[in-house]
């Protein structure tokens, strides 16, 4: 079985638990909501972090040390209310993933959904069963469970992450019918379909396979063979550029730089002046976003 970890770390209102695939960690924040029924928050958060631990995501067996570490935490807006059972809050979603061999961790995932919309009643059953809509929280917690599972098994087997992705892109196509916000085929390149449909996007590939090459092969030898690791993530980088230019607006690309252009950049300031030179150009390439951090590589 593979040994896979994500380490996913808040401190608000913590509620840990153990599941098969998951051990998650819910949160939800409803200081910002008028009310004094605070309790509804509590029972919210309780219900969630159940959710994650009772539901069967795989057909595979994690030992305890091979569970991934999940934190999902929810912060309600002021214009929840409670009384009709309607709530919308921004989400964030990190997830961080051990180094082999080595003390250090990095980001895999550090995501931010400002779309989350749903009705929530503490007598509702929460049970994710596919294809089929239940309750829209249900969909988004099951949407993102699929999609750090994805990553996960992207990160250690080549493209080993499309049955999860698959489920994921499932759930935004179904979700959408119901008119609730952030699953749209048509509005913002941010919402939750296009990060799914990245995923599954053939052209798309080359950006799955560098989730394996720069982990597996990058970051998990780096300790051992620097130079190696280097010239992988080098190729890997280049071969980037093509996916890249077949999607220029792609919310998980961005994503992806978002959490390693500082930590690439970091890898290859002691690199040769040539290795760093090049991924530096590559890096204001693909992420001009981050322009400032890569223009340190480049020989002045």
């Amino acid at each position: 079985m593979k040994q896979t970890f994500i380490f996913l770390s808040f401190l608000l209102l913590p509620f840990i638990g153990l599941s098969q695939e998951f051990n998650p960690t819910v949160t939800v924040n409803g200081d910002r909501v008028q009310t004094n029924e605070t309790q509804v928050f509590t029972d919210l958060q309780n219900q969630l972090q159940q959710f994650m631990l009772n539901q069967e995501w795989t057909d595979d067996r994690f030992e305890d040390n091979e569970k991934i570490k999940l934190n999902i935490q929810i912060t309600l807006g002021n214009n929840s209310d409670v009384p009709s059972q309607t709530y919308q809050a921004d989400v964030q979603i990190q997830a961080i993933r051990p180094v082999y061999n080595a003390s250090y961790e990095t980001t895999m995932l550090n995501f931010i959904d400002p779309k989350w919309s749903f009705s929530y009643n503490n007598s509702d059953r929460l049970v994710y069963t596919r294809g089929i809509y239940t309750t829209e929280i249900v969909s988004l917690l099951s949407y993102y469970a699929y999609i750090t599972l994805g990553m996960d098994y992207d990160s250690f087997a080549l493209l080993g992450g499309s049955p999860f992705y698959e489920k994921a892109l499932e759930i935004a196509n179904y979700s959408e019918q119901n008119g609730r916000p952030g699953w749209s085929a048509f509005g913002d390149k941010r919402d939750r379909y296009y990060l799914a449909r990245d995923f599954m996007d053939p052209q798309f590939e080359n950006f799955r396979k560098f989730l394996y090459t720069y982990h597996r092969l990058g970051l998990d030898i780096f300790g051992e063979s620097p130079d190696e690791a280097r010239t992988n993530i080098i190729q890997g980088l280049n071969e980037l550029k093509g996916v890249r230019r077949a999607i220029p607006i792609s919310v998980t690309m961005d994503v992806f730089f978002a959490a390693k252009g500082a930590e690439i950049a970091n890898m290859f300031s002691k690199a040769t002046k040539e290795q760093a030179d090049e991924v530096g150009r590559v890096l204001l390439e693909l992420d001009p976003t981050r322009a400032q951090i890569y223009k340190k590589l480049l020989t002045p």
